[in-house]
């Protein structure tokens, strides 16, 4: 049944930042590390001009309690803020992409977990990062990694590509985060796994000179998202289950923390993603053979895309896509319920999956992903109208959670006919 209107909390946007750090310095900033650890001696802070380490137990090597084995070398050059292999839930023959993997610490550490039959690529923009890295798997005898030239805006692997996707410190160094998120969605698999360490400001920091001081002093020189923010392009890249986790507090609302998310799961040739602006004659030709069924809605013609597009949320749309094709095969979307406040978490959604993609279970993962989102984007109910003839919808709602509240009886003409809608809805238990 298409729903008419249903709303969430805004979501706040990332800072623009006055002044972008020069990728150019940070990438010679952190060759300069790599070289002086190639020495075999103890590295200069990235984060200062001086010799100091970074807080103990913070950052670094410290951050770690199984480096058996591991060379010197990647110990040095650590310059992490935590220990995303230890939340990574790696598993036997995953394949792994670590962002700005440096001196190569969390590779070693994944290639061990992931085994012989997984892989580990570690990308770096720093060529001599790249090669430290390289002596250090070499001297561990680590044969399951691959380390690439690249930025984490701009990552050289094709889509679909990996199970996990760590990093340690690095995202926030970007000056397009938003693009590093978006990349790290698109490389994984669906049902692939987002684990990384960062540094993460509070959402309500009253003095901004005394955060941006903190993020210079840990080595932030891009500056950090702040936790909302970081959720909010988590979601706009398409990822669901976020979780935001402080591990150390370095005062002024600054945090290293675990940031953990994945990616909707699909049945095999499939991918979940956002809906685009290009996919629009696709989803209204899914739309359209829905209202052809004559059980779909109300409605019997497709609106144009800007009719489409205006009347729903700009963030809580997804489309299936086969991978194969690129093409569209089913969409979800949510509308407003209401602009007052306290319906802020109350949105009405619509989903369609096109007939000849039916029975293959991409209705369910579309709305499991779709439930996800919206318990991620502080939705605390999801409602909508489905005609009781409409079976297959109403069986693939109640699988989801969805109850029935009641029917409001005749409430409008279908083809001359007067037609029951049933009112369902699902309460998040989570928000």
């Amino acid at each position: 049944m298409e729903p008419g209107a249903a709303g969430a909390r805004r979501r706040p946007r990332p800072r623009v930042k006055e002044a972008a750090v020069a990728h150019e310095e940070i990438v010679d900033r952190y060759s300069r590390f790599a070289r002086t650890a190639m020495t075999g001696r103890p590295g200069p802070d990235p984060a200062s001009s001086d010799d100091a380490s970074f807080e103990e137990g913070c950052f670094g090597a410290a951050g770690y309690d199984d480096t058996d084995a591991l060379p010197d070398g990647a110990l040095r050059a650590s310059l992490g803020c935590g220990n995303p292999v230890a939340v990574a839930d790696l598993h036997e023959g995953d394949v792994v992409l670590d962002l700005g993997s440096g001196g190569g610490i969390d590779v070693l550490l994944s290639a061990r977990r992931v085994g012989p039959t997984g892989k580990v690529y570690g990308l770096d923009a720093s060529t001599d990062m790249l090669s430290l890295a390289r002596d250090n798997a070499a001297q561990a005898g680590v044969t399951n990694t691959e380390f690439l030239h690249g930025t984490i805006e701009h990552v050289p692997l094709p889509g679909r590509t990996v199970d996990v996707v760590i990093s340690n410190c690095v995202i926030n160094l970007s000056d397009d985060k938003a693009a590093t998120l978006a990349e790290a969605f698109r490389v994984l698999r669906p049902g692939g796994r987002f684990g990384v360490s960062d540094v993460v400001t509070d959402d309500s920091v009253p003095d901004q000179d005394l955060r941006r001081r903190t993020e210079t002093r840990i080595g932030c020189t891009a500056g950090s998202l702040t936790a909302g923010e970081y959720r909010a392009l988590l979601l706009d890249a398409g990822f669901t289950g976020i979780t935001i986790t402080p591990t150390a507090d370095h005062g002024d609302g600054v945090h290293s923390a675990i940031v953990k998310a994945a990616k909707p799961p699909v049945a095999p040739g499939f991918e979940i993603r956002p809906m685009r602006a290009e996919d629009a004659d696709q989803v209204l030709s899914v739309y359209q053979l829905g209202l052809d069924t004559g059980h779909a809605s109300f409605e019997t013609t497709a609106p144009t895309w800007e009719a489409f597009s205006s009347a729903r949320l700009g963030h809580l749309r997804y489309v299936v896509a086969d991978t194969r094709t690129g093409r569209v095969v089913a969409w979800v979307a949510a509308s407003r319920v209401s602009a007052r406040l306290v319906y802020a978490g109350v949105v009405e959604h619509s989903i369609y999956v096109h007939p000849d993609y039916g029975a293959r279970g991409l209705g369910r993962a579309l709305l499991d992903a779709f439930v996800a989102a919206s318990e991620d984007a502080g939705v605390w109910t999801i409602q909508s109208g489905v005609f009781p003839e409409n079976t297959a919808s109403l069986a693939l709602h109640r699988a989801a959670g969805f109850r029935v509240l009641g029917t409001r009886e005749r409430v409008g003409r279908h083809h001359g006919v007067w037609r029951d809608v049933l009112m369902i809805e699902r309460r998040s238990p989570a928000v």
